[in-house]
């Protein structure tokens, strides 16, 4: 991937993700550990909001392969969607979590261009 069109080509990201194989994470930004700290605090107390009734819903847009939702999922987030328009990774992505983290749901489709 290199220029503007590869990025937004959803061919290129069905090869790029059949390249890097299943079973293997790509963050783009940064790794759980320093993410954790931060974005936890954003989401609050999830204990809270549980018993509260209102667990929070999470979208994580052009998810790729990353491992931020099933951090989220383990630290007891469960109302997680995770969209990417590369039907590749969604169905490498719900291979890898579908028994262990059953809430968690998967979708191909367009960030610019959702459906409910």
């Amino acid at each position: 991937l290199g220029t503007l069109g590869d990025f937004t080509s959803r061919d290129n990201w069905d090869k790029f993700f059949a390249l890097r194989g299943s079973g293997d994470n790509f963050e783009w930004y940064a790794e759980w550990p320093n993410l954790r700290a931060p974005l936890l605090a954003i989401l609050g107390d999830r204990g809270a909001a549980a018993e509260a009734g209102s667990a929070q819903e999470i979208l994580v847009p052009a998810c790729g392969s990353s491992a931020l939702s099933e951090r989220l999922y383990d630290a007891g987030f469960r109302r997680i969607t995770n969209v990417d328009f590369s039907r590749v990774v969604v169905a490498d992505m719900l291979r890898r979590h579908a028994r262990a983290r059953p809430e968690m749901r998967w979708r191909v489709m367009d960030m610019t261009d959702m459906q409910v």
